[in-house]
C-alpha cells in the first residue's frame, strides 16, 4: 500500500512539473522577445510622426530622406506598440494592446496611423495582391511563388533593403530587410495568435505559403510622396 502511495505521489509530482514547464513555455512563446509598449503614449507618438512629415514636406526632403524616415518611423515608433496585440479573424481594433486585429487590418491600420491616405476598412478586406498593387507601382511588385523558404529569402535579399508588404495564400503582413536582418512583421492566425516580429528564415507561415507577392513600398516614390503630402 505504501509503495502504491509513493508511486502516486511521484506521478503527481511529475505531472505537476510537466504542467508547470508547459505553462512557462507557453507564456514565453506568447510574450515573445519584443518589448510591449504602453499604448497610452501611442497617439502622442503618432503626433510626432505627423510633425516630422510636415517638416519633411516644408524642407522639400529628397527621396532618400523620405525612404529612411518612413522606414524608421513605422518600424521604431508604430510597430513596437502593436507587438503582442491579439489576433482574431474579425479583429478590427484601432488601438494596440486593446481588442484584436486581423492580418489585413494590421497592415492598413499601421499605414493609416503613419499618415498614408488610405481607406483602412476597404483595403483590409480586399485581396492582398490587390492591396499591394494599389500601393506600389508595377516595377516594385515582385512574385516569389512555389519556392523553398531559403530560395525565397535569397531572392528577397536581391531586391535590397527596405520595407515590403507581402501577400500570401491567405495572409498578409510586412517584410523588413536591413542588411543581414530579415523580419516578417504580421498579425498571425497561427500560434501564438498575435502581432509578432519573426525572422524570415524561421517563419513557418512564410514556408507553408505557395503564393508570395511583394510590394516594396519604401522604394516607391509615388507612395512616399502621398505619405509626406497628406494632411
Amino acid at each position: 500500500m505504501a509503495v502504491l502511495k509513493r508511486k502516486r505521489v511521484v506521478f503527481l509530482l511529475i505531472f505537476a512539473a510537466l504542467g508547470l514547464g508547459s505553462w512557462l513555455l507557453y507564456h514565453r512563446l506568447m510574450d515573445g522577445e519584443e518589448e510591449i509598449l504602453d499604448n497610452r503614449y501611442y497617439h502622442a507618438e503618432l503626433d510626432t510622426i505627423r510633425d516630422l512629415r510636415h517638416d519633411l514636406k516644408k524642407r522639400g526632403a529628397g527621396k532618400n530622406a523620405l525612404r529612411k524616415a518612413f522606414v524608421h518611423q513605422i518600424t521604431q515608433k508604430v510597430f513596437p506598440y502593436w507587438y503582442g496585440t491579439k489576433w482574431d479573424y474579425n479583429g478590427t481594433t484601432e488601438m494596440p494592446q486593446k481588442g484584436s486585429i486581423a492580418c489585413g487590418y494590421f497592415v492598413t491600420t499601421t499605414l493609416r496611423d503613419m499618415g498614408v491616405p488610405i481607406n483602412r476598412v476597404k483595403m483590409a478586406q480586399c485581396a492582398s495582391e490587390e492591396m499591394i498593387r494599389s500601393l506600389s507601382a508595377k516595377k516594385h511588385v515582385h512574385y516569389i511563388s512555389n519556392t523553398t523558404l531559403q530560395e525565397f529569402e535569397k531572392q528577397l535579399v536581391g531586391y535590397g533593403d527596405g520595407l515590403y508588404i507581402i501577400g500570401l495564400d491567405s495572409h498578409t503582413g510586412f517584410i523588413l530587410v536591413e542588411g543581414d536582418d530579415h523580419y516578417f512583421i504580421h498579425s498571425t492566425g497561427w500560434f501564438p495568435f498575435k502581432v509578432v516580429k519573426d525572422k524570415v528564415s524561421e517563419s513557418s507561415v512564410l514556408e507553408r505559403s505557395k503564393y508570395r507577392v511583394l510590394g516594396k513600398i519604401s522604394d516607391d516614390d509615388a507612395f512616399l510622396a502621398r505619405w509626406v503630402e497628406a494632411d
